[in-house]
């Protein structure tokens, strides 16, 4: 298998088309060259990888690659171009401005620290006096005019941003023992960092740091009290990574001195760890159960590697299948490029329509390959104290809740990255997961039509979840002039996680709520990945159907199994309830799961087949008060779940459904109310089930099991 170092020298056979001479200075630079902050910190992200490679001991120039001396003397120019670029310095980037002074600047300094190591013997004096006058510039700007800010709410949400410039200040004071400003950098460092991942609780201990208890330097909560982080006003795993990437940095560079930090850099950073490998699949893919509004498995998921080197070598935990998976992950994308680049297949419209971004995702990930291959040999591999995953994890803030069994990942997030997300996966399939309204339904018109979450429902109880909430699709763009940005659709859902450890239930409705057009109507929506992972192909099964998807089609298809029963290469298996009947597969002919934006054009990172009940394609005209979707399904981790069987019950009331499950484990009874209070009636026949949800009791009245229900209140029961 090949390593981070290996991949790096592939890669050099595509990085000459992403260099480019310097008109306003002697140097050169990578990508775009502005002075806004991704182009800045791709051109620092590259110098790094570049100076790690070229002084590599174990690195040898493959065909089409560069020389040793060549990747040298190139990190050399980019880094001089980053630093005579800088606000102050003699040049100014390719936009005819400077760089520096702002929230962010730092981060592109900070990422490439472990590449000034190796440049080292290369520097020349005018080089280092240089870099002394940018860090301390910064340092000084960060300390004037950069307040400590945090707070749940997404506007004041700034953990990675106080991490970052608290890591400046305290590399610069730890540098520079001479600075002039050297204990104040160091007072804010320790503001930052204890108001990095900060929660509630924060507020009220009297945990001394640097003399004073940690409620007094006590901003703000950054995370909930589970460690939930609202980021980019959403439930996101992945900056939960960026947080701990930035400590990761700075313990390797400390650590290499032999300089000890003090404890308020290492603040909750364990308790952090824990929940995000909770949501690390095996072979590193992160879990993001929030979603993701950017590129798939780039950015953040790249600076997973320097946390799990951390983790090894700090906590002693084992991350080894992490790191050996995401890097056979890294190599099936970069041989099906076959370019030597990291995403060119894969992140085509990207690189068709903005060098600027795609740029600054390749910049990451070699980037992180060159922390993998510096600080790897150093890293600590001693396996002492294996940190154990939780299997249960909820959050309150973002209606979030997710169960771990040996068989299943079961996930409802109320508050994603674009409206709810719900997820039940086995736990060695990290290629079946997507995020994107996958098992809610989808609505679309020629606009932007988007999911916004309003009130749920969640509890929790032992081997499972359940929830109910309510979700509104608003057209955000519409066409004509005066057109209001209406609600179209009034959506309801409902999942229930068995305690089996294998199944979840999911049952939906929607109506109109104004005459409209839509594009698409599609219930149950199970998105799966169908791209270069899993060798572009996925096996469908009905009851008397065969169908495999292969590749990405050249024009729209919905392929109908008329089966009561759907399986997804013989590992999850789909069962129809209520609703319509038979199944289908839509087919788009682009890659769909794309970046979140507003306006065209699509920039689709993943493709991914769409498993649908209702499935209705093209521009329909539909009234106020029409009927969208009303069913219900199962879904089953198992290639064959022997006599699973879905039907739905009469709850007497308009506003209810309910549906029992039966296979040969056992029996379910799963009632959701969806409108307004009120009381439901069921059958004789559940008068000895045992209720497993909180709320109102049932009681029996003649021949029914009655109860009262509150709005989105569900209630699951053994039978």
């Amino acid at each position: 298998m090949k390593n981070a170092l290996n991949l790096l020298e592939d890669w050099t056979r595509a990085l000459p088309s992403y260099l480019r001479p310097s008109r306003r200075t002697p140097y050169q630079y990578y990508g775009t060259g502005e002075s806004a902050h991704w182009p800045v910190q791709s051109n620092f992200n590259v110098a790094a990888a570049l100076a790690v490679l070229g002084t590599h001991a174990d690195y040898h120039p493959i065909d089409g690659g560069l020389d040793s001396n060549l990747l040298v003397k190139t990190a050399l120019s980019l880094f001089r171009y980053g630093l005579s670029t800088h606000v102050g310095g003699p040049h100014t980037c390719t936009d005819g401005k400077q760089w520096g002074h702002s929230w962010i600047s730092v981060l592109g300094l900070e990422r490439m620290r472990h590449g000034l190591e190796s440049l080292a013997p290369h520097l020349t004096a005018q080089d280092r006096a240089r870099l002394k006058e940018v860090l301390l510039s910064e340092a000084d700007w960060i300390l004037d005019h950069h307040p400590v800010i945090a707070g749940i709410e997404a506007k004041d949400n700034r953990p990675e941003s106080n991490i970052w410039n608290g890591c400046h200040l305290i590399r610069s004071a730890m540098e520079y023992p001479d600075a002039p400003r050297r204990d104040a950098y160091l007072e804010k460092a320790t503001s930052f960092f204890l108001n990095g991942i900060s929660v509630p609780a924060d507020a009220s201990s009297s945990t001394i740091y640097r003399g004073k208890p940690l409620a007094t330097w006590h901003v703000g909560p950054n995370f909930t009290e589970n460690y939930g982080l609202n980021h980019h006003h959403y439930l996101n795993i992945g900056y939960m990574v960026i947080c701990l990437s930035n400590i990761a940095m700075l313990h390797f560079a400390m650590k290499e001195r032999g300089t000890p930090l003090p404890d308020e850099v290492y603040h909750h950073v364990e308790d952090l760890w824990k929940v995000v490998k909770s949501f690390t699949f095996a072979d590193g893919r992160l879990h993001r159960i929030g979603g993701d509004t950017r590129a798939r498995y780039c950015y953040c998921q790249d600076y997973a590697y320097p946390v799990w080197l951390f983790a090894s070598d700090h906590f002693k935990d084992d991350t080894t299948s992490f790191e050996s998976g995401w890097l056979k992950i890294l190599a099936t994308e970069m041989a099906a490029n076959g370019d030597g680049s990291f995403l060119s297949k894969r992140l085509a419209a990207v690189r068709a329509s903005n060098w600027f971004y795609f740029a600054r995702l390749e910049s990451d990930r070699a980037l992180a390959l060159s922390q993998a291959a510096y600080w790897g040999p150093k890293a600590e591999r001693k396996k002492t104290n294996p940190i154990a995953v939780p299997d249960a994890w909820e959050d309150g803030f973002h209606g979030a809740v997710a169960h771990r069994s040996r068989s299943r990942l079961a996930s409802w997030v109320w508050k994603g990255a674009e409206g709810p997300a719900l997820i039940c996966v086995p736990p060695d399939r990290s290629d079946l997961v997507e995020w994107q309204k996958s098992l809610l339904g989808e609505f679309c018109t020629a606009g932007h039509l988007c999911p916004q979450p309003g009130r749920a429902v969640v509890q929790t109880f032992p081997g499972g979840f359940a929830a109910c909430g309510q979700l509104y699709w608003k057209e955000t763009l519409p066409m004509g002039e005066g057109e209001g940005t209406d609600i179209l659709v009034d959506h309801q859902v409902a999942a229930v996680a068995l305690p089996d450890g294998r199944s979840m239930i999911v049952l939906q409705r929607a109506k109109t709520m104004k005459d409209c057009i839509l594009t698409e109507v599609k219930s149950l929506g199970l998105k799966i990945p169908n791209d270069l992972w899993n060798g572009d192909r996925r096996h469908y099964r009905g009851s008397n159907k065969d169908y495999e998807a292969a590749g990405i089609p050249a024009d729209w298809q919905r392929v109908s199994i008329d089966s009561p029963a759907l399986t997804v290469d013989e590992t999850l298996t789909l069962t129809q309830g209520y609703g319509p009947t038979g199944f289908h597969i839509f087919r788009p002919p682009e890659r769909r799961i794309a970046i979140l934006r507003a306006t065209p054009p699509r920039l689709g990172t993943l493709y991914a087949d769409e498993v649908c009940l209702r499935c209705e394609i093209g521009s329909q005209f539909y009234p106020e008060d029409s009927r969208l979707i009303d069913d219900g399904f199962a879904l089953t981790l198992a290639h064959e779940p022997k006599g699973l069987e879905l039907r739905q019950v009469d709850p007497f009331s308009p506003e209810v459904r309910a549906v029992r499950c039966t296979d040969e484990r056992g029996s379910y009874l799963f009632v959701a109310n969806f409108g307004a209070k009120t009381t439901t009636r069921l059958p004789s026949e559940f008068f000895d089930c045992q209720i497993l949800t909180s709320g109102s009791k049932p009681t029996i009245e003649g021949k029914y099991l009655s109860m009262e229900m509150e709005e989105f209140q569900t209630a699951l029961f053994r039978i």
